[in-house]
């Protein structure tokens, strides 16, 4: 689904995906910095447009594009298969300049998955020798659960992130955030 305005923060403001964005967010996808931790793609730019042409259309998945204040394309994020309160989040891969941009990003989705579509929950599952996405999720009242075992025999942690636990800690991230913002 489309988002006709951006999502505006401080750091960065998040953008609904265009065919534009095609060889950027392919690209993001075979780096290697964030391969081992998601699922695997192969496709051409073609293919790359055509999935999100699709994803455009398809009600309850809003794919963002993550930019900073310069003009730049620095990750993507996503709020997916919204169905009734509940929701998935992920396709989270972030190259800013700063770590606060990449807390702004999901701060700036969780808002909007909770304040604007109404969401109770956020499912998020990632894997389990990624301690650095499970602690990211944890600081935004993720719960964690027992790993499962996918297709391909990799261990999966479940993170549940609900409305009530990330608007408690919304207001201490935002005010380490922001303190120094004038």
């Amino acid at each position: 689904m489309v988002i006709a305005e951006p999502i505006e923060g401080y750091y960065v403001d998040l953008r609904s995906c265009t065919e534009d964005d095609a060889e950027f967010t392919r690209a993001i996808r075979k780096d290697p910095e964030f391969v081992k931790f998601l699922p695997v793609i192969d496709n051409s730019i073609e293919q790359q447009k055509a999935w999100i042409r699709k994803q455009r259309e398809k009600v309850g998945d809003y794919f963002f594009v993550v930019w900073d204040k310069k003009g730049n394309r620095i990750g993507t994020i996503s709020i997916y298969d919204v169905d009734g309160d509940h929701a998935e989040g992920g396709r989270l891969a972030i190259k800013g300049d700063n770590a606060f941009q990449g807390i702004e990003a999901q701060i700036l989705a969780f808002r909007f998955a909770f304040g604007t579509l109404g969401l109770a929950c956020i499912d998020g599952f990632i894997f389990a020798d990624n301690e650095r996405a499970i602690r990211f999720n944890k600081q935004f009242g993720g719960r964690q659960y027992f790993p499962t075992i996918d297709e391909n025999g990799r261990k999966i942690i479940k993170i549940e992130n609900w409305r009530e636990d990330f608007e408690k800690v919304d207001k201490k991230l935002s005010s380490i955030l922001y303190r120094t913002k004038k």
